[in-house]
């Protein structure tokens, strides 16, 4: 996976380099972003790889009380998109939000006169982007999520009476 990953970062930062439309200081500012698609994009391969026998064999589904419903691969696919859209949105505030912080505090006048207090500053900002990250991720989707059955395959539908069951998103 990390292959995947500089292969995609060193294929960005080659396009931002040959924009010949960006000034040099734009250039700078857009090939700070140049990890975030790459991360997220590395991400979701790793969610689908790892996964792709729950797409193949379905996840568990469970009734209000708890109980086995049977093995749902149309819960499994909604399990593996919410999984990677958190894939996707766990490295935005850390990959994101410093750049675009640090853009604006490198122009004033205390940083532009103590430039040793960058790294300081820097390091601040990026533990509170850490901080950040985790929580908003994770709960963009509850750990058991919900679904009609009415979506699910008939047979699960035959198999209850509830009008929806519960699966196990995954991390």
């Amino acid at each position: 996976m990390n292959h995947l990953f500089s292969l995609f970062k060193v294929g960005l930062n080659v396009l931002v380099q040959k924009a010949n439309k960006f000034t040099p200081a734009t250039r700078l500012l857009v090939q700070r972003f140049v990890p975030f698609p790459a991360v997220a994009s590395a991400n979701i391969c790793n969610v689908v790889l790892m996964r792709y026998g729950e797409l193949e064999e379905g996840i568990d589904v469970l009734d209000g009380d708890g109980n086995l419903v049977g093995s749902s691969k149309i819960a499994a696919r909604h399990a593996l998109l919410e999984t990677a859209l958190t894939r996707v949105v766990l490295p935005m505030p850390i990959l994101v939000l410093p750049p675009i912080v640090m853009s604006m505090l490198e122009k004033t006048a205390l940083l532009q006169a103590r430039p040793r207090l960058l790294l300081p500053v820097q390091s601040l900002v990026c533990l509170a982007a850490f901080g950040l990250a985790l929580p908003l991720a994770i709960s963009l989707f509850p750990q058991m999520s919900e679904i009609e059955t009415s979506q699910l395959e008939p047979e699960i539908a035959r198999a209850t009476s509830s009008r929806t069951v519960v699966y196990n998103k995954g991390l």
